[in-house]
């Protein structure tokens, strides 16, 4: 509401006499002239007394009580008032501008949900009016938005929003607090305190058909909580819900405690949680694990309403969780299809049509083990995606030794354990523009055949034998001691994950 406007409600119950107005801004607060009044509160309406501002300046919104007679700058939005009547005003306005803001946030967010049905773009609007950044996550404390205008700052949260979960001790840790224990089972807002953490957060629990579905966390930045933060929070938590209802109602549906159990292992809850809950529940013989992306955003509905459905339908006994912005998908290893031979056809026809990568782990046998191998399948999509692959299909056996790569201290320094005969050929194709490296290369991935090397090449054979024996002169290499063939492969695989080379593209 503006001063103007404002002023002509209170008009109606009060005597007041407008002295300026020239400013048009919304007003959303009230406070108390005490000479600290910053001329940054554009949207603070202050009371008090015409003498305090002899010695100087007013704010850009005040209602004052006239007391004497003297000249007051009319370049600001100013209304007098009796002496009496001053904080009457000042309480009716209070509880005016709180309701009407109220009333203002809700009506706004929910036409955002109306127009985008989008709990992102939701939360995004939200913080901006909150001034401060937001996050929203399920009872399993996995991040479901968060916003972007203002990001998060505080270091606790920083990662678990990036990764989009959090840990299972850090969930723990939450849950033990006083304030997290003690909260009513409402939207009404808590403070939330941590002595690992210098800001202060609020929290608002988020209900869907009378069953609380996860909460909202408003964390401080530079705008300090205040008093309308709690009762903002709550209705947001109220938008939320109407968000769900109406546009993505089975959000947290559909969740089986298969989907749970295989969640929670994932984020590292210890043994002594997992096991009681595993006598129940069955798995194959052998297993294995795929983590599935999308390469087009489709958004997180999408990949748990179609893809993952269609995985199911593809790959029986399958079941899935979300993590990571992907799916994790746990399949027995033995498929029985009647469309398609085997696991790679069925993931490169979901890639190709659905537009995914997937990384596929080995196969295992207990269950319990899941975690390892869904890093397995983690760790094939990335290094395919690193090293260039031309199929969205990658199997972690086919990557095994680049993901040892990355577990040394620096992988930047493996160039030092090549075979020297790398760095000659290097040398030499880039004086004389010839293929020396490329044709070692390939002669060794072609387990030394010269028939399958000059086709890879598309060279006759003995072009292919004239360029290893000057191979073989210039870097006096014998090629028939296991060795020596040995470090060599390994060095183009260095190379390869250095991006020295495209051996994928050679082939």
């Amino acid at each position: 509401m503006t001063f103007q406007a404002l002023i002509k409600k209170l008009s109606k119950d009060y005597e007041i006499t407008l002295i300026s107005c020239i400013d048009v801004i919304d007003l959303t607060d009230v406070a108390l002239l005490d000479g600290k009044h910053s001329s940054n509160s554009k949207s603070t309406l202050y009371f008090g007394y015409d003498k305090q501002l002899i010695s100087s300046a007013p704010p850009s919104h005040c209602i004052l009580a006239s007391t004497r007679d003297f000249d007051i700058p009319v370049q600001e939005n100013i209304a007098l008032v009796s002496e009496e009547s001053l904080f009457t005003i000042f309480n009716d306005v209070k509880l005016y501008l709180k309701n009407n803001s109220s009333k203002g946030i809700f009506e706004e967010l929910a036409t955002i949900a109306d127009h985008t049905h989008s709990i992102e773009s939701v939360i995004d609007a939200a913080s901006i009016r909150l001034g401060n950044s937001l996050i929203f996550c399920d009872r399993n404390f996995k991040i479901i938005a968060s916003s972007s205008t203002y990001p998060v700052t505080d270091s606790l949260w920083i990662e678990n929003t990036k990764q989009g979960y959090c840990s299972y001790d850090f969930i723990n840790e939450v849950k033990e607090l006083e304030s997290i224990k003690n909260a009513s089972f409402t939207t009404a807002s808590v403070e939330v305190t941590c002595p690992l953490s210098p800001y202060r957060k609020l929290s608002s629990k988020v209900f869907h058909n009378q069953t609380q579905v996860g909460f909202l966390l408003m964390l401080e930045g530079e705008n300090q909580i205040l008093p309308s933060h709690f009762d903002m929070l709550s209705l947001i938590s109220h938008v939320i819900s109407y968000t769900i209802a109406f546009y993505i109602s089975d959000l947290f549906e559909g969740k089986s405690m298969y989907h749970e159990i295989l969640y929670d292992m994932l984020i590292g809850a210890p043994a002594q949680d997992i096991l009681p809950r595993l006598k129940s529940l069955s798995f194959p013989k052998t297993m294995q694990v795929l983590f599935i992306r999308s390469t087009r955003y489709m958004g997180p509905q999408h990949m748990k309403e179609f893809t993952a459905k269609l995985l199911k339908a593809k790959i029986p006994e399958t079941h899935t969780t979300f993590i990571d912005k992907g799916i994790v998908a746990l399949i027995p290893s033995n498929i029985n299809t009647s469309d398609e031979s085997d696991l790679l056809n069925i993931c490169d026809n979901l890639c190709n049509s659905e537009h995914l990568r997937i990384g596929i782990s080995n196969s295992f046998c207990d269950i319990e083990n899941f975690a390892n191998y869904y890093n397995q399948a983690h760790s094939a999509l990335l290094l395919g995606q690193k090293l260039k692959s031309s199929s969205s299909t990658c199997k972690y056996c086919d990557y095994q030794i680049f993901d040892l790569f990355t577990e040394t201290k620096n992988p930047q320094n493996l160039g030092k354990f090549c075979h020297p005969a790398l760095g000659i050929l290097r040398r030499t194709d880039l004086e004389n523009h010839s293929e020396l490296y490329k044709t070692l290369c390939v002669y060794i991935e072609h387990s030394c055949s010269i028939k399958l090397t000059s086709e890879a090449l598309f060279i006759h054979r003995n072009s292919l034998v004239y360029r290893l024996n000057r191979i073989i002169e210039l870097c006096h290499l014998n090629l028939a001691d296991a060795n020596t063939l040995f470090l060599l492969r390994l060095s183009f695989l260095i190379d390869r994950y250095n991006d020295l080379n495209t051996i994928s593209e050679w082939q």
